[in-house]
């Protein structure tokens, strides 16, 4: 996906457009590699997820699939917290904020789960 999307902002016809500020932005992200291992890092540590979303959309019997997705996802994201973590790929976390992942999980919970 990443080189299809570096071939068409080099091409002539792209180039000869006028971008609007934030079409401009858009093609810096397409060329910063910072950019794609964050997406990289946020897709390996939600796809499982999305897999069981897939299934609980769908209309036929699929608890133990889902289940079973449900076990990949918190493997996953507990296998990518020290990237999803990284200030460097998501920038710094304000001072007022817990560290990354325990925040959300208090704003999705309401608690911050002491034993993992």
């Amino acid at each position: 996906m990443k080189d299809a999307l570096t071939a068409t902002i080099h091409q002539l016809k792209f180039r000869e457009l006028d971008l609007n500020g934030r079409a401009k932005l858009a093609v810096k992200d397409i060329e910063d590699k910072t950019f794609w291992k964050a997406i990289y890092t946020i897709l390996h540590a939600v796809f499982p997820a999305l897999c069981a979303l897939q299934f609980c959309d769908s209309n036929t019997p699929a608890m133990d699939k889902i289940y079973h997705l449900c076990f990949h996802t918190t493997n996953a994201i507990e296998l990518s917290i020290d990237l999803l973590n990284d200030e460097s790929l998501f920038g710094p976390i304000a001072e007022h904020e817990s560290v990354g992942l325990d925040r959300e999980e208090e704003e999705v919970y309401g608690f911050i789960a002491v034993d993992r």
